[in-house]
């Protein structure tokens, strides 16, 4: 198994997440492993959507139809 460190993480997010897991019966850190793994798999949660497809229109241009064209639901996430 591989390991990573985060830093600059912010007080504020670590506490966040330290409460999310604990709510959930887990450990900080299987809550962020389990974040992590979601985020690997899923390449449209790593993606700038919409702000990619602003960046292609021009200024005046109704982006709705991008917009729909490339909206997929998000599947839910599992952080057990």
């Amino acid at each position: 198994m591989a390991s990573i460190t985060i830093r600059n993480l912010s007080a504020e997010s670590k506490e966040r997440l330290r409460r999310s897991a604990k709510q959930r019966g887990c450990s900080l850190e299987a809550l962020a492993r389990s974040i992590l793994d979601a985020a690997a798999e899923d390449p449209v949660a790593a993606s700038d959507f919409p702000y990619d497809l602003i960046s292609m229109v021009e200024p005046g241009t109704d982006i709705e139809p991008l917009i729909n064209e490339h909206d997929h639901p998000q599947l839910p996430v599992n952080l057990s």
